[in-house]
């Protein structure tokens, strides 16, 4: 993955998305775990975070935006989501801003749709500035619980397909 994988990602998606959502084509979840893993913004790599329990990630790594409801349940079964949805500043000053919506799932049936919307728009806005070059601004201001989402949102997407 190099700095202009994410945004690659991101179009890969969204040209995919109906493939996707009718099952003939597979979430890339390597792609996806690669791309979180380029940003370094979580401690671990990407598909470590799934068998984590929440307790363990709120305690050690959260920026608490995501309610973490079950300290003993891997992070997998997470139902909650915090979707990057705008990024402003000025890149040249190495000043960044992404703004997340709070995109709770508590409902009774999987929303295959949202969650790959989430991916997407967030594989979106965070490629918009990775390609620019400043990777350690994007990653000093990127959330740690948007990126786990990234993460959980994918690798439930992909449950969901099998």
């Amino acid at each position: 993955m190099d700095q202009f994988g994410v945004s690659e990602l991101a179009d890969w998606l969204e040209s995919n998305t109906e493939a996707l959502l009718t099952k003939q084509a597979k979430m890339p979840l390597t792609r996806v775990f690669d791309a979180v893993d380029y940003l370094e913004v979580l401690a671990h790599p990407a598909a470590t975070y799934l068998d984590m329990p929440q307790g363990t990630y709120y305690r050690e790594e959260s920026d608490h935006k995501l309610n973490l409801l079950a300290d003993d349940q891997p992070l997998a079964a997470l139902q909650d989501r915090i979707m990057v949805n705008h990024v402003d500043g000025s890149i040249v000053r190495d000043e960044l801003n992404f703004t997340y919506n709070h995109e709770p799932v508590f409902e009774p049936d999987y929303s295959a749709k949202k969650d790959l919307n989430l991916i997407k728009y967030g594989f979106e806005v965070i490629g918009a500035v990775a390609t620019s070059g400043h990777k350690q601004t994007v990653t000093d201001a990127l959330a740690k619980d948007a990126v786990v989402t990234l993460v959980v949102a994918a690798a439930r997407f992909a449950q969901w397909q099998a």
